[in-house]
């Protein structure tokens, strides 16, 4: 007999947002890492776009078919299923989370490198 757990749903919510923080880290890493996604970006001519995430807060947005280019609609029609959203969800919350994943991972490599 299986059995469930009844979190509250602020706990749920954190949870659901640490599973999806980490699979778009995956995401990156399982694409070279932030110096990988930076030069694909470069190649599809978002080099602007990646820069901007790179040194500030003020990110310029990245498009939904441009996410398409950058990992290819395969990839993202996966990650989509593996984390239960509908692809589109995934999409537009994607292009508002991989800029902060990257500044984040590229400023903690920067602090680590600096140590």
């Amino acid at each position: 007999m299986q059995r469930w757990i009844r979190l509250p749903k602020q706990l749920w919510g954190q949870l659901a947002s640490e599973e999806f923080s980490l699979a778009v880290e995956d995401l990156i890493y399982r694409h070279g890492a932030v110096n990988g996604v930076v030069r694909r970006m470069e190649h599809l001519g978002l080099g602007s776009v990646a820069r901007s995430w790179l040194r500030s807060n003020a990110y310029e947005p990245i498009y939904s078919e441009q996410l398409h280019a950058l990992f290819g609609t395969g990839v993202l029609r996966a990650l989509a299923a593996k984390l239960d959203l509908p692809p589109r969800d995934l999409v537009r919350i994607l292009s508002q989370a991989l800029p902060r994943a990257i500044n984040r991972l590229a400023s903690s490599k920067d602090q680590a490198l600096a140590l």
